[in-house]
């Protein structure tokens, strides 16, 4: 015999609540308190309720669908972004179609129209540029779409970052501490906030300690990739000015730093101190033991996914600009076992 489906009328009389303030709470209404709304919740999983989305897009206008655009899958960063995205939509009964952009604007043109005639109702953008004319337009067009990762210069988008000019100032001042001079820096393309702001931090802790910065220790990468860090480790080591330490703006740029630092018979920290940006997961391997900084990318989805839902709500009366602190990791790549030197 088929199992009959419980529905909020069900809910409802088992809650002693009528059928409207169980509805309100599912969905999160301001005007139901937090003890009532995870009573309903708790009730809602243990009686199996599962939502009728069909009917309730009928009612409300909404497809409960959310756009997701992310620069690559196979980074773990986005990978674990977009779980954290995915579960805290789930638990407002959303669901998230992710994307990879690739950071290719034709392909986040095509993924974006798709999403359009899905019907999604509204936007996550976590891989867009600092003039991004894509954002632009679903802005002009009144699409709700927050910024994760990464922002736009336009100021009057919803964004949800790290505070990554601080992050590369405190790797900078930290190399800087254990008293290496010739710092260099490999970062990501400066079309992106990331790549601008972590530019702007290792700019800012230089001439505070009042050291020289030298351009032919500066290098731009396309991409924040491994194959990016290895290429351009390459053309720094090759370079007439020789590094005592190098800082990049990624942990994966550093991976394949490092793995050029290797083939040129040099070793990490012994003869270069190496830093990266993110702390990924293989960066606590025993054999890497990166220094980077940390950044909660569970929170990050989060905060992005809870924005989002406000703006498609209408609960937003002015744009959001949420910045999250990013947390220095010091692991042994730095050299401080070898300075001699843990600073606080």
């Amino acid at each position: 015999m088929k199992r009959k489906r419980t529905t909020v009328k069900d809910l409802a009389k088992a809650a002693g609540l009528s059928p409207s303030s169980v509805s309100r709470a599912l969905n999160n209404h301001p005007r139901i308190s937090k003890k009532t709304k995870a009573y309903v919740l708790k009730l809602a999983r243990e009686m199996g309720y599962k939502p009728n989305m069909v009917a309730r897009g009928l009612v409300t206008q909404k497809s409960f669908l959310l756009g997701l655009l992310v620069y690559d899958f196979r980074n773990p960063f986005y990978a674990e972004l977009t779980r954290s995205i995915q579960d805290t939509a789930g638990e407002y009964n959303f669901r998230v179609i992710p994307s990879s952009t690739d950071d290719d604007p034709e392909k986040a043109k095509l993924i974006v129209e798709s999403f359009k005639d899905i019907g999604v109702d509204g936007f996550i953008f976590a891989s867009c540029q600092l003039r991004d004319p894509l954002a632009e337009e679903l802005l002009d067009q009144d699409y709700p779409l927050v910024l994760a990762n990464r922002r736009m210069a336009k100021p009057d988008c919803n964004y949800v970052v790290l505070d990554n000019s601080y992050g590369a100032y405190l790797l900078t001042s930290h190399l800087i501490r254990l008293g290496y001079q010739r710092i260099a820096m490999i970062g990501g393309p400066r079309t992106t906030s990331t790549g601008v702001e972590r530019y702007q931090g290792y700019v800012e802790a230089m001439k505070e300690k009042g050291l020289e910065i030298i351009p032919e220790l500066i290098k731009e990468g396309l991409f924040f990739s491994q194959e990016s860090g290895y290429s351009l480790t390459k053309r720094l080591l090759t370079g007439n000015v020789q590094p005592e330490a190098i800082f990049c703006c990624d942990d994966y740029m550093a991976l394949g730093a490092m793995k050029a630092i290797s083939e040129m018979d040099l070793r990490v920290p012994q003869d270069i101190a190496l830093v990266g940006f993110d702390d990924a997961e293989i960066s606590s391997h025993p054999k890497i033991m990166l220094t980077t900084v940390s950044q909660d990318v569970q929170q990050l989805g989060m905060l992005s996914t809870k924005t989002l839902l406000q703006v498609i709500n209408g609960d937003l009366n002015e744009t959001q600009h949420i910045l999250l602190e990013p947390h220095l990791v010091i692991r042994e790549s730095c050299g401080y076992k070898i300075r001699g030197n843990y600073p606080n």
